[in-house]
Formats: C-alpha cells, structure tokens, sequence
C-alpha cells in the first residue's frame, strides 16, 4: 500500500489495546474466587503461559490449565470454568474498530500483531474481526513471541516496509523497547485519550475524521 505519509504502517497488540486485557482480568478474577493474591497467580500464570510454550503453540491448552491448576491446587475446577473467566473479559473497544476504520480509509496499513494463543481465533469466530487488519500475525501461528525480538525481522520482511516507517501500538513497556531496536516507532499504550494524542501528533490529519 502507498502513500505519501511519514508513516504507513500501523501495528496494533490485542490485550489491552484492541479488547480488554482479558488475560490479567481473568486471572485476577480466578484470584479472587480462589481466595489467592491476584498479583501472584497473574505472575505466575503468565510464566506458565511462556514457559509452557503454550503461548507460541508448541503444546495444548491442557497442557497450560494442568500446570497452572497444580501451582495453585485448583484440581477442584474444570478447564473450561477457568477459561472462561478469562474469555469473556476479552471485549473488543467499539473505538479501536472505528480508529482502524478510519486508518484504512486514509491508507494506512494495518496490522494485528499479537502474543496470544487460540483463544483469539474463538474471539474472531464469536465476533469478527480479523478481516479489519491486513495482516493478522498471532504468536500461537507464528511459533514465535515479542518476547523474542526476532519477531519483528520477521514481520519486516514480510511486509516490505521500512521499519521507520511504522508505528507499534503496545501495551507492554518490553514489546516497545524491542521493536525500537529494529527502527520502529512505539506508542506505549496507557488510555484512549493518551494514544489519540500521540497518533494524532504523528498523522495529523486522523484527527479531523475522529472528530
């Protein structure tokens, strides 16, 4: 896609970003029933969730939910309760789709790049979204995470585009460092206002079609 804009490509993370981070709400949520400290199963949930290589498709959902029922002796729930409870807190902003949308319209390019695991293909089945990205790179497929920087030659090559040329949206502090490494520009997500203001700032010319 070309344009004469500074940037045209814009990349987008999905918990936390494009949905709600239904990952941590999920697990805090587990926490709570469960009478544990929500900050310690997240912690917890989450090295599972990498060191299992569950995250990255290399071993079954069964696989992640028996580890993390055994740290925490939850043998007395099902997997599918506990999934739940993390599914359901996936919900997807009404304005992120709108920004997309306005995005494309002004030929930008956009792309979904995302550690997340099948539970993001259910989400698309229940509510579609997918076909709003021009490319959907999702860590379960890719056998690879953010948390190896590598990823991002990686999606530089498929692409084709200069990386100063592109904008990574993320609400990870770590993701940001990294994909800086390789030229492209990062926006650490805090709230919708804050992330308005700097895409704003960097393609002036959304703000009057935001409006």
């Amino acid at each position: 896609m070309q344009n004469n804009k500074e940037y045209s490509v814009i990349m987008f993370d999905f918990g936390g970003v494009i949905a709600e981070e239904g990952f941590v709400k999920g697990m805090e949520e587990i926490a709570k029933k469960c009478g544990l400290d929500p900050k310690v199963v997240v912690e917890a949930a989450t090295d599972i969730l990498y060191e299992s290589g569950y995250i990255c498709g290399k071993t079954a959902e069964k696989e992640f939910w028996s580890a993390f029922k055994k740290r925490f002796s939850l043998d007395n729930y099902s997997d599918e309760e506990l999934r739940e409870e993390v599914l359901r807190r996936f919900v997807i902003r009404p304005w992120t789709l709108d920004l997309i949308r306005t995005l494309r319209s002004s030929d930008i390019e956009v792309v979904l790049l995302t550690d997340q695991t099948n539970w993001i293909e259910e989400i698309n089945e229940e509510t579609p979204f997918y076909d709003m990205f021009d490319h959907v790179f999702n860590s379960y497929r890719l056998g690879k995470c953010k948390h190896d920087g590598t990823i991002f030659k990686e999606i530089l090559n498929i692409l084709g585009v200069d990386p100063k040329d592109i904008i990574l949206v993320d609400d990870r502090r770590r993701n940001i460092t990294l994909a800086k490494e390789y030229g492209i520009k990062g926006i650490l997500y805090k709230s919708k206002d804050e992330l308005l203001k700097e895409l704003f700032a960097y393609l002036p010319e959304l703000e009057s079609k935001m409006a």
